[in-house]
């Protein structure tokens, strides 16, 4: 499992894709660093696993960009799902460029909250900020894989 794990550490410091699988939940996530997201990354996603488009964010990135954490209610398993947002001036928001671009622009650093829209099209995560140490998710461990 060890060598696994390093294979996948390092296809995802080279920009690949890698997946992260829960046995507890039964489910993969695939994942990819965000600077890297392109449309085609995202249309390549969306053909192979064919689930949910979400970015995985410090909590303080959140915060600093005022997105609110949802109700639980709207969470499933404890999943820390912040508002969705587009960038503000995008299309629709749900075209694989538009998403791209508003995916681009929540990591930028010089964004605003206002830069934003909400609702939006693009689902955020919070982790946790003492990461694996503090809640065993793929949110937390995709942030891992950024460190």
């Amino acid at each position: 499992m060890f060598s696994r794990v390093v294979k996948a550490i390092k296809a995802f410091q080279e920009r690949h894709f890698v997946i992260i699988f829960s046995e507890d939940e039964g489910e993969a996530d695939l994942a990819i660093p965000a600077s890297e997201i392109t449309s085609e990354a995202i249309l390549f996603a969306a053909r192979v696993a064919s689930g949910l488009l979400c970015l995985a964010l410090p909590q303080k990135r959140l915060a600093d960009l005022e997105i609110d954490k949802l109700p639980s209610r709207y969470r499933v398993q404890d999943t820390p799902f912040y508002e969705p947002v587009d960038a503000a001036g995008v299309g629709s928001g749900v075209s694989p460029k538009d998403r791209a671009k508003t995916i681009r622009r929540v990591i930028d650093p010089d964004t605003k909250p206002s830069d934003l829209s909400r609702p939006g099209h693009l689902s955020l995560l919070g982790a946790e900020p003492l990461g694996l140490l503090k809640r065993d998710g793929h949110t937390e461990a995709v942030l891992e894989l950024c460190r």
